[in-house]
């Protein structure tokens, strides 16, 4: 769900300006880390992806890749992403269901890589309830996160699997590179399809201040009137014109350490904007997300023997191309910069 964009072009930068961004963005890409398959340590089927690697701008996910990933469809049709969590529940966003519409309404597939035109039988389950998380704001997007309870037990298999869910104490830090995966809209316009195949794209966290500041300038909002509150998280592509996008919502933003996947943001609103009545992604902002671990509490209180990880999210290791924490750090501050200068 989006919040209400501004209807012009930010056509105020200078030559400079774009310029040297143009250089930065160029440069991010050169040292962008090439994250490739993980290596299984661990031998719970949690959190792990077991072949490694339209969202729009983003690329067709392998058979398998993301177990966790789930179809919320209403109706039949597909509304929004979430993330298997347990044998019978799924994280997913507040603002994918409408309270006045029964839960019998609902089905959540599970295991595919596709959600169109397929041969084979689909795995589906029925949905028993859904639960909004009690502070959920439609207005500023707080507690925009929901959990639903299938009506059977799920039985994992190589392609049905849950994802860890963090502790409420795991930040993550500036710069990490994660993955979004869902089957939203294949271009940055409401009026564009629906990917039939799962799309990923990695994208990398971002400054939570740096993110303030930039939606907040884009907003016309005063200072200390943050739109990323304090459960949101920011993450976007190191360049071009990609992200998430309508039916991309409730859907999961996984990041990786030792080899092991964990949910850190559930997709949630993105910048938009009007023009001539055709509504669009505003290019050069990053996606926000819900952090999960913000309600571990509620969560814990809703679902029977739901645990949580503590991994040690460190820019400090090598990363798989063999570059050390000088490139890593580099990286960060050219993102920092990157931003700054698309104020």
């Amino acid at each position: 769900m989006e919040p209400a964009g501004f209807g012009q072009d930010r056509t105020r930068r200078g030559w400079l300006k774009g310029h040297l961004c143009s250089h930065l963005a160029t440069a991010l890409l050169v040292m962008s880390l090439v994250q490739g398959a993980p290596v299984s340590q661990n031998p719970a089927v949690f959190g792990k992806q077991l072949v490694s690697g339209r969202i729009f701008g983003g690329q067709d996910a392998k058979d398998g890749a993301w177990p966790w990933q789930v179809s919320v469809q209403q109706i039949g049709f597909h509304i929004c992403g979430g993330s298997l969590i347990s044998e019978s529940w799924v994280v997913s966003a507040a603002h994918c269901f409408n309270p006045s519409v029964p839960s019998s309404a609902y089905r959540v597939q599970l295991g595919e890589n596709q959600i169109f035109g397929q041969t084979r039988i689909h795995s589906f389950s029925l949905v028993k309830r859904i639960i909004l998380h009690p502070s959920y704001n439609n207005v500023t997007h707080q507690a925009d996160i929901a959990l639903v309870e299938l009506k059977n037990l799920i039985q994992f298999t190589a392609t049905i699997r849950p994802v860890h869910l963090l502790d409420a104490s795991v930040r993550m830090p500036d710069g990490k590179p994660c993955r979004v995966t869902g089957w939203g809209k294949t271009l940055p316009l409401n009026n564009s399809s629906l990917a039939e195949t799962l799309q990923e794209l990695e994208v990398l966290t971002v400054n939570f201040t740096i993110c303030n500041d930039h939606f907040r300038e884009a907003l016309r909002k005063p200072v200390g009137d943050n739109p990323i509150k304090d459960d949101m998280m920011c993450a976007g592509p190191k360049k071009g014109y990609k992200g998430t996008a309508w039916g991309d919502g409730g859907g999961p933003l996984i990041c990786e350490e030792d080899g092991t996947w964990y949910l850190a943001g559930t997709v949630s609103w993105f910048l938009t904007r009007t023009v001539n009545g055709l509504t669009s992604i505003v290019p050069g902002y990053p996606g926000v997300f819900i952090r999960p671990n913000a309600y571990n509490d509620w969560i814990k209180a809703n679902v029977p023997g739901v645990t949580f990880a503590k991994p040690n999210f460190a820019l400090s290791s090598l990363t798989p191309d063999g570059t050390g924490p000088s490139a890593t750090i580099l990286r960060v501050l050219l993102l920092t910069v990157f931003l700054q200068l698309t104020l």
